[in-house]
């Protein structure tokens, strides 16, 4: 899409949306526009979906997801600039009762929404702690040299202080002091606390409640669920405190109140539920991981489509803070790679010029890890590719679960995040992004490809 275009863009899907009085939040990922709407019925997704430069449109509750591709960010500014509205942030008080209303999928359009931000540092920590794990694991560069620690150092900070970054992305969403976020969230890391787990040392004990020394770094439930009750306290102390005292006597009793509420109640819960969720994937992962594998690698392509595989990060992290790897992220991959595998057949194999062309660009764009584009232009749009890429992501997800590949960071599910999949069965890894792609090609370019529907 060409730059002198997003002014056209812009208004047109502002008109489609029912104009910027029916927008309450405006944000994106790495390839979706997305819009918190008050009333969905003055939106028009088939128009929408006609424009030149839309791939697609999806619901999530009351959440339109315009499918745009990597220029999703030129194009989220540009939007926003045109609607006159401040991005990522509410534009007016009143929401809809349904945007309110408890759900399981409110609450996992909340944990995207708040990881999408943070999910940029992890990447490229990620990555960089793959390269370290290379270097020192196949090339012989000593572990203790200043350069891998310094290596380290990069690729450990954003794991190890992720809640200072989630309780950062979480004030946003919930419209809260983002200063007093970062300080609970100093709170869980706070020496005596890490120097507790460590220890592993007896909890602590104030006016008689325990407070124990969980494992905080790396994880996210904790403080999003610090930040959220922080929310509701900051607004009650705030809208009773004078205001010439609000700039002093409110943060001093938001601290005095959520410091030992979030030690002694909130935190220890939060662990629990995250242990607890992360304990059931890995029950189901060891009671068969070729059935985990094949089902995690065949249905990937569905679960990004529902926009749900941003909240299943919190199971990843959750894996590598406990375990030291992760054994999700593999599987996932295989999905994409059978996407790429699938859009190279439809390259090949189609007949029709703009179907060639479709394919070609989407088989780009799933080789780095951006899915949307193959989904919308030839997962859904030819039934064969669908079949070819849940074939082939199932087989290679198998492959992975049968033999234990893992990833050591989080990173996006694409061949280029090859580095963190490096362990001692990283064979199985690239085996299956091998047979994945290959599975899904091949079948495509036997049962070919309907350039007519």
């Amino acid at each position: 899409m060409a730059k002198k275009n997003y002014d056209e863009l812009s208004e047109k899907i502002l008109i489609e949306v029912g104009g910027r009085e029916n927008i309450a939040r405006a944000y994106h990922c790495m390839t979706r526009l997305r819009l918190d709407v008050k009333d969905k019925g003055l939106v028009n997704t088939e128009a929408l979906e006609k424009l030149s430069g839309i791939a697609g449109c999806q619901w999530n509750g009351s959440q339109l997801q315009i499918i745009v591709g990597q220029e999703v960010d030129d194009l989220y500014v540009n939007f926003c600039k045109t609607a006159g509205i401040d991005a990522e942030r509410k534009i007016e008080e009143n929401l809809d009762k349904e945007k309110k209303k408890f759900s399981i999928g409110l609450i996992f359009q909340t944990l995207s929404a708040i990881l999408l931000p943070v999910i940029p540092a992890l990447a490229g920590a990620g990555m960089i702690k793959g390269l370290s794990t290379i270097l020192t694991s196949y090339l012989g560069v000593d572990a203790a040299s200043t350069f891998i620690t310094v290596m380290n150092m990069a690729g450990d900070c954003a794991f190890y202080f992720l809640p200072f970054l989630v309780a950062w992305s979480a004030s946003k969403r919930f419209e809260t002091n983002t200063a007093l976020a970062i300080s609970l969230a100093g709170v869980l890391l706070y020496p005596t606390m890490t120097a507790g787990n460590t220890a592993g040392a007896e909890a602590m004990s104030l006016f008689g409640m325990p407070i124990p020394f969980p494992r905080y770094f790396g994880s996210t439930i904790p403080i999003i669920l610090t930040v959220w009750v922080l929310s509701y306290v900051y607004k009650y102390i705030n809208k009773f405190m004078p205001k010439s005292l609000r700039i002093v006597f409110t943060p001093t009793l938001v601290l005095l109140i959520m410091t030992p509420l979030t030690l002694t109640a909130i935190g220890p819960l939060a662990m629990y539920i995250s242990t607890l969720l992360v304990g059931l994937f890995n029950f189901l992962y060891g009671l068969s991981p070729i059935i985990a594998g094949t089902i995690i690698g065949g249905t990937r392509l569905f679960v990004v489509m529902t926009g749900m595989h941003l909240s299943l990060s919190t199971i990843c992290l959750g894996n590598i803070a406990e375990l030291g790897y992760d054994w999700l992220l593999p599987m996932h991959t295989m999905g994409t790679l059978a996407l790429f595998g699938a859009c190279m057949g439809v390259w090949v194999k189609a007949k029709n010029t703009e179907n060639k062309q479709i394919g070609a660009s989407t088989a780009i764009s799933s080789f780095i890890g951006i899915t949307e584009p193959g989904i919308y232009g030839v997962f859904l749009k030819f039934k064969n590719a669908m079949l070819a890429t849940i074939v082939g992501g199932a087989v290679g997800g198998a492959i992975v679960g049968m033999f234990g590949g893992r990833a050591l960071a989080f990173v996006n599910s694409c061949i280029l995040s090859t580095p963190v999949f490096m362990t001692e069965n990283f064979w199985c890894v690239a085996l299956g992004m091998f047979v994945s792609a290959a599975i899904a090609f091949s079948m495509v370019m036997v049962l070919g490809v309907n350039d007519d529907k």
